[in-house]
């Protein structure tokens, strides 16, 4: 994979201070995300569990922020999410 950092800290830069999964990066995800992604990782990344969005939280912003994730007929992530997803990364993943 290739080195992201670069670009999660250029895209951190516009986010808020005090991000939380619980609070901001939780709401994010919508239902048809969740239920697709569990269906695709045969239940190993469930994106309403804090712990796997962790474990997933770099190839999760690559896909984002690519515009790749989620897949239809969700939307793709304004820059605004994508930033607020950096800036949680960037804040060390707070619960």
């Amino acid at each position: 994979m290739t080195n992201l950092r670069p670009q999660i800290t250029a895209d951190a830069a516009a986010a808020p201070a005090g991000i939380s999964f619980a609070k901001d990066i939780a709401p994010l995800f919508n239902a048809t995300d969740i239920a697709h992604m569990k269906q695709v990782t045969r239940g190993t990344l469930d994106l309403s569990v804090y712990n796997d969005v962790v474990v997933y939280a770099s190839q999760i912003y690559s896909r984002v922020s690519s515009g790749s994730m989620p897949p239809p007929p969700s939307k793709a992530w304004t820059q605004q999410m994508v930033q607020l997803f950096a800036g949680w990364i960037s804040q060390g993943t707070p619960p």
